[in-house]
């Protein structure tokens, strides 16, 4: 499901700015399929610190700091991972902040992070 969503925005991503935010209700779904991705790999990355320890977390800064920790995830993918986790709270709590500018020039960034932290599991 993860994969599906990232394809999904690569294959509907426009090539303008202009095209994007026209979009209209397209282009939210470019978000939510953005923020499913996320919470797809959050879903994940938890299930792999479960692998490694019985020990409560209270969330998925802790998730990131054990796996970086244990070496699941090496610096820079702990920043992408964090990063992520950011990204993915503004999508959720915080979606009237969204610059659409920023996000579109971001985008393709966004998707390979989340499959370069992918990788790691």
């Amino acid at each position: 499901m993860l994969e599906e969503s990232l394809k999904l925005i690569e294959e509907n991503l426009p090539e303008t700015l202009e095209e994007f935010r026209a979009m209209g209700l397209a282009k939210d779904g470019v978000y939510k399929r953005l923020e499913f991705a996320l919470q797809c790999l959050f879903d994940e990355l938890s299930e792999k610190r479960k692998e490694l320890s019985d020990e409560p977390v209270f969330g998925y800064g802790d998730v990131i700091a054990e796996l970086h920790e244990k070496g699941v995830l090496d610096d820079g993918l702990r920043e992408k991972a964090e990063f992520l986790r950011q990204l993915r709270e503004i999508l959720i709590y915080n979606y009237d902040i969204i610059n659409d500018e920023i996000a579109f020039r971001n985008m393709r960034e966004y998707v390979e992070a989340i499959r370069d932290v992918k990788r790691a599991l």
